[in-house]
């Protein structure tokens, strides 16, 4: 969806949880090129031992040039659904691929129609029950029974994550580090992800270790991401006044002055598209507001709640913590709120947060919120080379009221915007524990939660629950994905 190809063209695409459809349709033109290439195959060595070979002419080259394009296109499908493919080319290959399959839909069926008219219809309606007919008539039942079968299998195969059983005494400290011997004996799941802006060729490999001592879980992930990103839309003062730094957060897309983030969706079902919350489109959801960056929305129309740890390098990983977040049903829209986010909101707390250093937001210039006492106190940021080694936070009790008078900081000026009030959040926003660091181009990421936290705004863990996961490089919402859900197995015993 951040192809501006696509974007130029999403009036005419479907919307919603297209997903399934997608999957579907990949299932039935699997169906018809098996089928019709067992027919070729046939009908290829009865023609040429009758008529010899054909020569070539314009629509024999626009059908082999198609019939190309559909196996480039099943092929890199099947791997991307697999998550085997470690091609950094993979998803480039399946989006041009479809791209070259809408031309030969023109340059085949488009040109047939303008050579013979109307009249060329008939020969695509017409039924056939000859010989061939036939021929292809068994190979569609063969291939349905063998597909038939493979997607039921699918249906009840996931990546499976052994969750190992530690003592209930046991203490794994949440410092990022995993250097306790539990975390070395458990299995690892290595998932491979792709569609992330910022990564190489949008692709990383998250590896993912769990271990639970009957009352919490715990999780260990690593993935990961030359650069640490910690500059979080970080404000500069402009001969205009100060504005946010960004190329995308207007829209809700940035992927230049943004932290690293990482999510983990956890759901009791294990359905394609994140447990079918994810629905893609400007306007997937009717009477509600489009969404700006024309991604889509996330929420859940099962009636069912979905958990969200939201994992931020800036914003929760001073507070060891991540976000608790759900996915829900679509919210209500609300005055004046100017992002509607349908099904994604946050948990609630009782205290604690961030805030951010602007009073109202625009594009063109803030007013700060709060200025340093003492302008020394930027003098770390004025540099972005500098970023991997600092805190793009600060205290809002170390800084005071912004006001005209006591602004004399100087033009070209760069100050953090992510102001903390307090340590931490407290109350049910807090339930996970986390912490990550960054070294030597990878991420490690360690969090805990209750396996059951009694909160109606958290599923509880449980053998069979399903998880997602996300790597975010400096991206508001162009994350990482894959497709097989990861299956929680609670039953192995360290």
């Amino acid at each position: 969806m951040s192809k501006p190809a696509i974007a130029s063209i999403e009036e005419l695409l479907p919307q919603g949880e297209v997903h399934s459809v997608h999957f579907l349709s990949a299932v039935l033109l699997s169906l018809v090129a098996l089928a019709y290439l067992c027919s070729r195959i046939l009908r290829r060595y009865q023609a040429e031992q009758k008529f010899g070979r054909k020569p070539l002419n314009y629509h024999r080259v626009v059908t082999w040039g198609g019939i190309s394009l559909i196996g480039v296109s099943l092929a890199s499908g099947w791997l991307l659904f697999s998550g085997i493919s470690k091609l950094p080319l993979t998803r480039t290959l399946h989006f041009y691929a479809a791209l070259g399959l809408t031309a030969y839909i023109f340059l085949h069926a488009g040109v047939y129609l303008v050579q013979f008219g109307q009249n060329v219809l008939k020969y695509i309606l017409k039924p056939a029950a000859t010989k061939r007919a036939q021929l292809v008539l068994l190979c569609s039942f063969l291939t349905i029974f063998l597909m038939g079968g493979w997607l039921l299998l699918a249906k009840f195969t996931y990546y499976q994550l052994p969750v190992s059983t530690i003592a209930a005494d046991t203490i794994i400290d949440i410092d990022g580090h995993a250097n306790e011997s539990q975390w070395a004996d458990a299995d690892a799941l290595e998932v491979s992800t792709d569609g992330g802006a910022n990564f190489y060729q949008g692709r990383t490999d998250v590896r993912l270790k769990a271990l639970q001592n009957g009352e919490e879980i715990y999780f260990h992930i690593s993935w990961q991401d030359p650069t640490e990103s910690l500059a979080h839309l970080p404000l500069i003062k402009t001969d205009q006044g100060w504005k946010i730094q960004q190329q995308g957060f207007e829209k809700f897309d940035e992927s230049r002055y943004y932290e690293d983030k990482f999510a983990l969706l956890l759901s009791s079902h294990c359905d394609f598209a994140g447990a079918g919350t994810a629905h893609l489109g400007r306007s997937p959801l009717p009477g509600k507001p489009a969404n700006w960056h024309g991604k889509g929305y996330h929420y859940s129309q099962s009636g069912q709640l979905h958990d969200l740890w939201h994992w931020k390098a800036v914003r929760t990983n001073k507070m060891y913590l991540a976000d608790d977040n759900f996915i829900g049903a679509p919210d209500k829209v609300r005055a004046g709120i100017r992002r509607y986010t349908a099904g994604y909101q946050q948990d609630g707390k009782e205290s604690g947060a961030y805030l951010m250093n602007w009073k109202w937001y625009s594009p063109d210039s803030i007013t700060p919120k709060r200025l340093p006492r003492d302008t020394n106190a930027l003098a770390p940021f004025q540099s972005f080379d500098q970023e991997r080694a600092l805190d793009w936070t600060i205290s809002w009790f170390d800084y005071q009221p912004y006001s005209t008078e006591s602004d004399q900081l100087a033009t070209g000026t760069l100050m953090p915007s992510v102001l903390y009030t307090s340590n931490r959040f407290e109350g049910d926003r807090a339930d996970v524990r986390a912490k990550g660091v960054w070294h030597d181009g990878f991420w490690s990421l360690e969090l805990v939660r209750k396996l059951n936290t009694a909160s109606p705004l958290d599923i509880p863990i449980e053998d069979g629950t399903c998880l997602w996961v996300s790597a975010f490089d400096r991206a508001q919402v162009a994350h990482t994905r894959h497709t097989r859900a990861i299956q929680l197995n609670l039953s192995k015993a360290l």
